[in-house]
């Protein structure tokens, strides 16, 4: 099978998997949100935002290391498990601790504080879940991640409901977390025992010592990487509170399921774009250009449908009045699709390419300069200044990990953007002027009128053609 085939199949299962996590766990926020008002969803925003951050700390920057060194040699994958768990396990133990002691010290109500210590158990599982989900993305077994992603979903939503609907307090948030993240670190570790990515337990303490030293720059990256992703929610929750948290996150949840897709997408391209570096480096650029290329093609008709149609969205999902103002938040947050997609994929290019280095140093900056930009908005403008400030930072990246990959020479021409941008513009004018249709409607007609609006002006040249026909071809 080919790359272009293989990275295509494996997006579809790493979007359905992906997607049916954010689905699912939209309709948790939105049970939330319209059941406890903004507060709830802003401690619950919080509580992610915790999780994600030392999650991702805790991981110590493992699970792209095996990823990446196990699509390159397959056999490689018992002492790749075992060691990594044994790696992240030592790391775990340390950052459980820290998010103990950074918890104490946070402003937040006493309520807040203990569901967050009651969180921190959901730390060792993410451990196994995190290393499992290594082999099954190296081997491009993503179709075991769309079950533990339905199942773990589909749990955090019943045990929700179940908590939720009896009285249940904001400690019952954190219940619905871990039960989620353990369901899914079962289905995947099942998943690679049943596949036989493992043999007999092959612990080896010079082996973890290697995996820890390896794995140093994609530590500092991933903990810069999950700081950015969240420091958003922390920084506002801080600065304006709870309320305000909750309102930026409405507008939020919107945006990350496109986010989400996102993510999808440059994992599946991932391993392939490793194997091409060492093994057709003239293909590796190309194919980067062609995938930031093809999102932006996709990402401009939905930012600005998105801004467009955002009082319908946020109205349509959220029925409480407090929620009126997320949909300036929404608008402005659908902008910064297109350069954290730019920003992400080259990346995640960088690391296939050897340049850890340069990745984390993007990212560092991000984080140290957009940490800056964030508290002074927010405190200024609220959750809108908090959109408009997380936009200017992925801007930002995307132009330093443009130059942090120029030596690849990673281009194609600006003049490919101008008919999607064109088309862009004359679907966003007809959503703007129709009449007052239901939103899903509203997105479908935009969608439709896109497409034909792309056709009818020559956006895809006869290589896209040919490319997009290889993708559904059998």
């Amino acid at each position: 099978m080919s790359n272009t085939r293989v990275v295509a199949r494996n997006t579809v299962f790493l979007s359905i998997a992906q997607g049916l996590r954010v689905l699912l766990g939209l309709v948790l926020v939105l049970f939330i949100a319209n059941r406890f008002g903004v507060v709830w969803q802003g401690k619950f925003s919080i509580l992610l935002a915790f999780l994600n951050i030392f999650q991702v700390l805790a991981s110590f920057g493992l699970p792209r290391l095996i990823t990446r060194e196990v699509a390159r040699d397959y056999g490689s994958s018992n002492n790749y498990f075992w060691n990594g768990l044994g790696a992240q396990g030592i790391s775990t133990v340390f950052v459980m601790a820290a998010m103990v002691v950074v918890v104490a010290v946070m402003p937040y109500p006493n309520d807040t504080k203990e569901m967050l210590w009651l969180a921190v158990l959901a730390l060792p599982i993410f451990t196994i879940y995190s290393v499992a989900a290594a082999l099954l993305r190296a081997f491009e077994r993503m179709e075991f991640l769309v079950i533990a992603e339905l199942l773990s979903s589909a749990a955090q939503l019943i045990v929700a409901v179940a908590l939720l609907s009896f009285g249940g307090t904001v400690m019952a948030l954190a219940v619905i977390r871990i039960a989620g993240l353990g369901l899914a670190a079962l289905v995947v570790l099942v998943a690679v025992i049943v596949l036989r990515m493992l043999g007999r337990p092959s612990f080896n303490l010079t082996g973890v010592k290697e995996l820890l030293r390896a794995s140093a720059d994609f530590f500092g990256l991933a903990g810069f990487d999950a700081l950015l992703q969240r420091m958003d929610v922390l920084i506002l929750s801080v600065v304006v509170g709870e309320a305000a948290t909750g309102i930026y996150d409405a507008a939020f949840q919107v945006v990350k399921v496109f986010m989400v897709l996102i993510l999808s997408f440059t994992d599946a391209m991932y391993p392939a774009v490793s194997r091409l570096f060492v093994q057709a480096r003239e293909r590796f650029a190309t194919a980067t250009a062609k995938s930031i290329q093809y999102g932006m093609i996709v990402l401009l008709p939905l930012a600005a449908g998105l801004t467009v149609l955002a009082p319908d969205i946020i109205s349509f999902l959220y029925r409480r009045p407090a929620y009126a103002a997320s949909a300036n938040v929404l608008a402005v947050l659908s902008w910064a699709l297109l350069p954290y997609f730019v920003q992400i994929s080259l990346t995640r290019t960088l690391l296939a390419g050897n340049r850890s280095r340069p990745a984390f140093w993007v990212t560092a900056v991000m984080v140290i300069v957009g940490a800056a930009l964030l508290a002074a908005m927010s405190y200024l403008w609220g959750p809108t200044g908090t959109a408009w400030g997380l936009t200017l930072i992925y801007l930002g990246g995307s132009i330093l990990a443009w130059r942090a990959a120029n030596g690849w020479r990673i281009t194609f021409g600006a003049s490919c953007l101008v008919k999607p941008a064109l088309a862009t513009a004359l679907m966003a004018a007809g959503l703007y002027f129709l009449p007052g249709l239901p939103v899903w409607l509203a997105g479908a007609v935009g969608m439709l009128a896109y497409g034909l609006l792309a056709f009818g002006l020559g956006v895809f040249d006869r290589d896209d053609v040919r490319i997009l026909q290889s993708l559904v071809s059998k």
